[in-house]
């Protein structure tokens, strides 16, 4: 089962695709969420950055292929899915992204 996805109202310019490297989390900031870009390939992927289990930031886990690890307690999450693989109450939110002109767009509700 997939983590739930934002409805997305409007998309805000985060990164450059550049900055998000594959292998790697990158943390960016819209208003006050906390988010995590994730690489596989050509495609960028954007989850909530806060693990639901011990509130580990996860886009400063360990990266293995499309699995990010919480760095606080080692739960697995899918950032293309937004699943836990380690406990499936624990899904996290994902967020639609685009890439255009180079850059990375994600989308947000208001």
């Amino acid at each position: 089962m997939a983590g739930p996805v934002v409805d997305a109202v409007r998309f805000v310019d985060v990164a450059g695709v550049d900055e998000v490297v594959e292998g790697e989390g990158k943390i960016v900031f819209v208003g006050a969420r906390r988010l995590a870009l994730f690489r596989d390939g050509e495609d960028v992927h954007c989850i909530e950055n806060r693990c639901p289990h011990a509130g580990g930031f996860l886009g400063l886990g360990r990266v293995e292929g499309c699995q990010v690890r919480c760095p606080r307690h080692d739960w697995a999450f899918d950032f293309t899915t937004g699943d836990c693989l380690s406990d499936p109450r624990y899904d996290v939110r994902r967020y639609p992204v685009r890439v255009e002109g180079g850059r990375v767009l994600v989308g947000v509700a208001e």
